[in-house]
């Protein structure tokens, strides 16, 4: 008997690894499955504008089963979507799909995936959440009126771990959604504590990091950082098509600012003094320490820490008081990252 929770979370933990770099789009992973049980694609959404999950999956999937190498050439979503119903014919007759988030039912930057998904003639899709963009939700009632066999995980009672881990996916999307922001706190650490003497984390973890920094409207950090550190805080290492260096915010209480640090060079880029909180709009992301994250915690939505597997003698970071919920955790190179949602205090 195949067990739809195992597949699904693979997904989900699969979408895990773009959180955030697909925004302003949600992070959504896909799995096709034969009817054997082999697993034939697995895939996340990279970027917005580009394909969704299940395009890439199903793209994965052709190519796996036909070894025709011409699909592997196409990046565009229509081509593939174009290609896939010139050549799938009955190839996916028999499989199943398991996506952690509702196939789109709208045209936008890239055409409908459920119409795509119908096309090919699948007929068994398990769902983790339902979209909650109403321009993009109902997918699923689409193709269950053209019988497809549709499993929503948020209405079956062995699914409803696996539906709550879908949800938790959306929570940087939901957040941009519902108030016009997102802010994500970064915080890198060894294991006893320790943020001082020099870079901590991964090469792994510096590329993820540079690629989230492509995408962000605005990233936050504290004067005393610039200071001491003379960062350059660009996207340099990124791994993605995009150039962008974030446009930056120095919160400092100092009033004459020097602006002598190497950020303060880089072209194409914004760079705001501030001596108190401002409204943000967008993707924000904060990079600091314990102080830094003390003094916006209350404005955080999310934290992502990685945790280096290192000791050192260096003073441990100062003390405060601070829960949290895990959400996700991965590891990325040879560190351990962390997806935490701040507790309210009760």
């Amino acid at each position: 008997m195949v067990d739809d929770n195992f597949y699904l979370e693979l997904a989900i933990k699969e979408a895990w690894k773009t959180q955030c770099q697909t925004l302003p789009n949600p992070a959504v992973g896909a799995l096709i499955l034969d009817y054997n049980g082999k697993i034939l694609a697995l895939q996340a959404h990279q970027e917005a504008g580009k394909p969704h999950a299940e395009v890439l999956a199903l793209k994965e999937a052709y190519f796996n089963l036909t070894q025709d190498s011409t699909i592997l050439s196409l990046e565009q979503s229509t081509q593939i979507h174009e290609y896939l119903k010139q050549k799938a014919h009955t190839l996916f007759l028999n499989t199943t799909l398991y996506v952690t988030l509702e196939p789109c039912m709208h045209k936008g930057k890239t055409p409908s995936c459920a119409a795509l998904i119908e096309s090919l003639g699948i007929k068994k899709l398990i769902i983790g959440a339902k979209d909650p963009n109403p321009k993009a939700q109902g997918g699923a009632e689409y193709l269950q009126q053209r019988g497809c066999k549709i499993i929503k995980a948020w209405e079956n009672k062995e699914l409803q771990k696996s539906s709550i881990k879908a949800n938790d996916l959306l929570l940087p999307f939901n957040f941009l959604q519902k108030k016009g922001n997102f802010v994500l706190f970064k915080y890198a650490c060894r294991l006893n504590g320790s943020i001082d003497g020099g870079q901590i984390s991964s090469k792994e973890t510096q590329i993820f990091m540079h690629n989230l920094r492509c995408k962000l409207d605005e990233l936050v950090i504290s004067g005393k950082s610039v200071l001491i550190d003379n960062p350059i805080l660009d996207s340099r290492s990124n791994s993605l098509q995009s150039q962008k260096n974030p446009n930056i915010a120095i919160l400092t209480h100092q009033k004459d600012f020097p602006q002598t640090a190497p950020l303060f060079s880089i072209p194409n880029r914004q760079v705001r003094i501030l001596h108190s909180l401002s409204d943000f709009s967008g993707f924000i992301m904060c990079e600091g320490g314990t102080n830094l994250l003390q003094n916006l915690l209350p404005q955080i939505d999310m934290l992502l820490i990685f945790l280096n597997p290192t000791l050192s003698t260096y003073d441990l970071a100062p003390h405060f008081n601070a829960s949290f919920k895990l959400l996700h955790s991965q590891p990325i190179g040879n560190d351990l990252a962390l997806w935490l949602l701040p507790k309210e205090e009760s």
